[in-house]
């Protein structure tokens, strides 16, 4: 008896294995055969901002790469919120991708209150992309051309000098209240969307703004804005002149990066692919001068990296947003 029990134990553990051995690899191979139709990709920006430029370029080569179209669906609005709940709508398949952003992912949990995603729970990493510096601009008739002028001027008028930013809780509005904190300066918040914010240096409306690079770099090269300062730990090949803040004695370290992110319950195998389709595509010399053009720092990794790129920043800006009383 006891010797027909312990062979069914046997039976059941070695059919259990074979069944999960066969799931296994009918995933992996499933993830092979994929795509089988369009591909989108959500933006929760705008058509023509600097994310939609590179989402594009990003969609661009991974259709040549697949033999799929890869579609860019512009969703902005709520500074991700609204493009998110619609990638969370959709099946966890692998063919709704979401272009993300460090305040989508790591700032928004301490700017809303009542956030309807939980990006730990709701959202698995894919891929990281790339990251940007920023840059403080101010448009000319503010007649500061160093950062200490800058701080000068803003310390005789507290409160009294505005900035514009991408919106409330955006990484441009976050970066310039941590310019702010550091020099120990106020300023007056001017929010807007997409790119109305550079523009609104160029008609006087606003007179600074802290932003990444590609943003404002050809107003800066037209003279209609002047750079005072960049983040990074060095210089940037494109504004030589331009000194770091770290030259300049201030800690102003920002994080401007971006990510491929799924819903959660996308298959692993699944991700794994599209992980190493992006990591290849970001060594294809027409992608690579697209980040380049842009002034981006690529970034390659494994889907966890996105989620440790999350975590750091969390925790980093998670009081710094506290400490200013920001609420969505």
């Amino acid at each position: 008896m006891r010797e027909e029990i312990e062979v069914n134990r046997r039976t059941l553990i070695l059919s259990a294995a074979l069944a999960a051995a066969g799931m296994a690899w009918g995933a992996a191979g499933w993830a092979q055969d994929w795509p089988q139709r369009p591909v989108r990709l959500v933006v929760p920006q705008a058509g023509g901002t600097g994310n939609d430029v590179l989402a594009r370029a990003l969609a661009e080569t991974l259709g040549k790469r697949w033999g799929r179209s890869v579609v860019v669906e512009n969703k902005p609005g709520a500074n991700g919120v609204l493009a998110i709940n619609y990638v969370l709508q959709q099946p966890a398949d692998g063919y709704t991708l979401f272009f993300a952003g460090v305040s989508n992912l790591a700032f928004n949990p301490f700017l809303y209150p009542a956030l309807p995603y939980v990006p730990q729970r709701d959202l698995t990493g894919v891929a990281m992309l790339a990251n940007s510096p920023f840059v403080l601009v101010v448009a000319p008739a503010m007649h500061a051309t160093s950062f200490a002028e800058f701080v000068r001027l803003a310390k005789a008028r507290p409160g009294g000098i505005s900035y514009a930013s991408g919106g409330i809780g955006n990484s441009t509005h976050l970066a310039m209240e941590l310019v702010a904190e550091r020099a120990g300066v106020k300023l007056q918040h001017v929010p807007f969307n997409g790119a109305g914010g550079s523009t609104s240096l160029m008609s006087g409306e606003t007179p600074a703004m802290m932003n990444v690079v590609a943003g404002v770099q050809p107003y800066i090269a037209g003279k209609k804005l002047v750079a005072l300062a960049v983040t990074g730990e060095r210089r940037l090949a494109a504004l030589p002149d331009v000194p770091t803040f770290k030259e300049l004695g201030y800690d102003v370290a920002v994080p401007g990066w971006y990510a491929i992110v799924a819903k959660t319950g996308t298959p692993a195998a699944l991700v794994r692919k599209i992980n190493a389709d992006i990591n290849a595509a970001m060594d294809e010399p027409a992608f690579k001068d697209k980040l380049a053009n842009q002034f981006l720092d690529p970034i390659k990794g494994p889907p966890a990296e996105v989620e440790r790129h999350m975590q750091r920043d969390a925790q980093a800006w998670g009081p710094m947003i506290r400490k200013l009383g920001i609420a969505l």
